[in-house]
């Protein structure tokens, strides 16, 4: 399973749908927020896209979630914007919390950095900013996980 995990788009809606046509035949793809409006429009011209996504700090009004769990490739998997859980000061919070839902991925937003690790059988990943053309990828297999950073 491929799973593409956009974040922070911030109208740079080309940017996004740059990202989105060049992987359009992925398995999943999550969006974790601030740009909600974007990721509308990414949606509407590709209905049948499958995707989940959780609103950001700058998604007013949104009907979404701050954070999120569900299954993907027979994994959980734990993501939230990151704004709730502090990740400018660190990545203690949504660790904690994705531990605490026995999630085996955490993916968050919010610092437009990117960043992925392994620690004690989380894999954590923060895909950047796609304003920024940057996304991640995992590749669930019956291997395992597979954390990638991407830059377009």
């Amino acid at each position: 399973m491929r799973i593409i995990v956009l974040s922070d788009s911030h109208k740079s809606k080309s940017k996004l749908f740059d990202i989105v046509e060049k992987h359009i035949h992925s398995d999943l793809f999550l969006f974790l927020g601030d740009g909600e409006d974007d990721f509308d429009d990414v949606i509407a011209l590709h209905p049948n896209l499958k995707y989940d996504r959780v609103a950001g700090n700058c998604d007013w009004y949104s009907s979404y979630p701050l954070y999120k769990s569900i299954y993907a490739g027979g994994k959980k998997i734990f993501f939230s914007h990151g704004h709730p859980f502090k990740v400018k000061f660190g990545y203690d919070q949504i660790e904690q919390e994705a531990r605490s839902v026995s999630a085996d991925i955490c993916l968050f937003g919010h610092t437009h950095v990117q960043y992925t690790n392994y620690s004690d059988g989380l894999y954590i990943m923060n895909p950047g900013s796609a304003a920024n053309s940057e996304y991640g990828i995992i590749d669930i297999t019956d291997s395992g996980i597979m954390l990638i950073s991407q830059k377009l």
